[in-house]
């Protein structure tokens, strides 16, 4: 079950396909239950899935479902609402009609999706991995909300009916077991690094970055939850360091009105780019002089940044805005040296350590182990062995 899939090309497919290839390999069929496309693709080419269909591609079957779609320049929150709606209750009613020995299901933002594929399969006992990669409602609501008390049952539903749950963090796990004794069917998997940064070759002259300035990177997502303003507000406290520059790469809801936020406050030392592929991120990440993970405070216990495994992976000075000590229980970070915790929104802080780190005399040399939690033959074994688990049952 997928909210967006080929032509559209979110990341995190870049954190199945290794999955896919290893059933098919082990002589399994994959059907693929997803909407028509509608993320990034030219309205021309969306024309093309306008109709529900069914396509064969070796041992995979895709089906898409045609939902609610509306026009790019009608957009509106309402008309987002509702195609999230179309989408969840769509696909699960697809799934009705596809015959499934095991059902894969990812946490996506309405919350309506999981919690109408896990009722299905728990009717029809079909075993059932709920991959939680971020944990809706507590990412956008406070607990003491009505809207949280609303939809947070459904959470729970969700995760009383899936035969095992992973998430994707050790945080994030203890945030689900405060909704319920779930501990014996939780798995934790952390994310890999989809871009391969050990395995690409360092490209030194690289056109986006003037090897003679300090250049600070953040390169993925722009949303809500991704704090970007406090990274500029940071760089408005360097302006007199002409030699620092800092560069925000990347699409999101809240990209538009970052580069407009640059251009209207005059922020001369940031610059920002439209997003690079996954697999040229790499050089993103290798050729920075330090690189930033920001998302806003709290949210560390509900996601962890995609991105985390590839700046690990690029052995450069990390600064994690968001990663709040008193809220995370993440040992690896003891691993990494040169990693800079920043507490709640303190820009300040994030200036300060920029600072010093472009000022050193010498540039840090980081050659820490790889953090087996983030090694990717490893954790696409686990996805493997806990759906063969139920496949090798039939």
């Amino acid at each position: 079950m997928l909210f967006y899939y080929d032509p559209e090309n979110p990341t995190i497919n870049y954190l199945y396909r290794p999955l896919w290839d290893k059933l098919i390999k082990a002589g399994h069929e994959i059907n693929i239950i997803t909407p028509n496309p509608t993320r990034g693709i030219p309205l021309s080419e969306q024309e093309k899935y306008k109709k529900t269909s069914v396509e064969k591609k070796g041992a995979f079957t895709i089906h898409r479902v045609k939902c609610y779609t509306y026009h790019p320049s009608r957009f509106s929150k309402f008309k987002l609402l509702r195609r999230y709606i179309s989408v969840s209750r769509r696909l699960a009613k697809k799934l009705r009609k596809v015959e499934s020995d095991v059902v894969f299901v990812s946490s996506n933002p309405p919350l309506l999706y999981s919690y109408l594929v896990t009722r299905y399969c728990a009717r029809k006992k079909i075993p059932v991995i709920y991959n939680v990669q971020d944990i809706y409602p507590d990412n956008i609501f406070k607990e003491n909300s009505l809207a949280y008390k609303v939809f947070n049952p459904l959470q729970v539903k969700s995760l009383a009916r899936a035969s095992e749950v992973v998430t994707i963090s050790e945080t994030m796990r203890k945030t689900l077991l405060k909704k319920g004794d779930f501990n014996n069917k939780i798995s934790v998997i952390y994310n890999f690094d989809i871009s391969e940064v050990r395995k690409t070759p360092l490209v030194k002259k690289y056109t986006f970055f003037d090897p003679l300035q300090f250049n600070v990177v953040y390169a993925g997502n722009i949303g809500y939850v991704q704090d970007i303003d406090v990274i500029l507000s940071a760089a408005k406290l360097l302006v007199h360091e002409p030699r620092i520059h800092i560069h925000i790469v990347g699409e999101g809801s809240q990209a538009a009105r970052i580069a407009k936020r640059i251009h209207d406050e005059n922020i001369v030392n940031a610059t920002y780019y439209p997003p690079h592929s996954v697999e040229d991120s790499a050089q993103l990440y290798k050729n920075a002089d330090v690189n930033v993970i920001s998302i806003l405070p709290g949210i560390i216990k509900t996601a962890l940044p995609l991105k985390t495994a590839s700046c690990l992976a690029a052995q450069k000075p990390i600064i994690f805005i968001g990663l709040e000590t008193f809220y995370h229980n993440e040992e690896w970070v003891n691993e990494v040296s040169e990693l800079y915790p920043i507490n709640y929104r303190n820009y300040e802080k994030v200036a300060e350590t920029i600072e010093k780190l472009a000022n050193a005399k010498t540039k840090p040399k980081l050659k820490y182990d790889q953090i087996e939690l983030f090694d990717k033959e490893k954790n696409v074994n686990e996805y493997f062995n806990l759906i063969t688990k139920y496949l090798k049952e039939e």
